[in-house]
């Protein structure tokens, strides 16, 4: 009688020391999430109350790509790639006293110059009445425009793709406060940081997907 109490308790034990088993062989595979930051500078120099500037930002492949190989991955291995944050910030002021600016960027792309637009333009941020001395104090974290972040992953997603996305900012018309003149000008460099986040599928050597 014991042995058959033996043999009754032992199975179960065996059998999900098998399914256990099975488990590790079966999930070879794991995920990890990494950030990257692209950086990207808007110069304005102003005698009158409007601003107004374009930068091409091109990188955006060149950050993936450099990524991947820091972790022995490739695009295949991406399982998804989104942006998550944005902030700006003030340098180079060339005033002591203090500007406030509203004004509005957007985004739009076009991978081949002259050709036309392969996405957008769409709004990334709003930005009403930001004093350039507070801005300068360090990074903003903006209320990012739904419409702009939704340009920016589609980017990213054709870069998976293989496409090579080129994205331009532009810093469209608004006021300034106090107006710039001649003899008072407005000089000084928006620093705009996006941040994307990348989930990679990574598998021990030797075990294909």
């Amino acid at each position: 009688m014991k042995k058959v109490i033996f043999k009754i308790a032992v199975l179960p034990i065996l059998c999900v020391l098998v399914l256990a088993s099975g488990c590790v062989y079966d999930d070879l595979s794991s995920e990890i999430v990494v950030t990257e930051t692209v950086k990207i500078s808007l110069d304005e120099y102003r005698e009158s109350p409007t601003l107004g500037s374009t930068v091409v930002c091109d990188d955006f492949a060149d950050r993936v790509y450099k990524l991947l190989e820091k972790h022995d991955s490739s695009v295949k291995d991406i399982k998804s790639i989104h942006i998550v944050s944005g902030t700006y910030q003030v340098q180079r002021l060339s005033s002591d006293h203090d500007w406030v600016v509203s004004s509005a960027v957007t985004i739009k792309r076009q991978d081949v110059p002259g050709e036309p637009l392969d996405d957008g333009p769409a709004t990334f941020v709003n930005m009403t009445d930001q004093s350039l001395i507070a801005a300068k104090g360090g990074a903003i974290y903006a209320d990012l425009n739904s419409d702009g972040v939704a340009l920016i992953d589609r980017a990213l997603a054709d870069l998976v793709m293989g496409e090579d996305p080129r994205l331009i900012l532009t810093m469209e018309d608004g006021t300034i406060m106090p107006e710039p003149s001649p003899a008072d000008p407005l000089s000084f460099m928006w620093r705009v940081s996006v941040t994307f986040q990348v989930v990679i599928e990574k598998s021990p050597p030797g075990h294909g997907k």
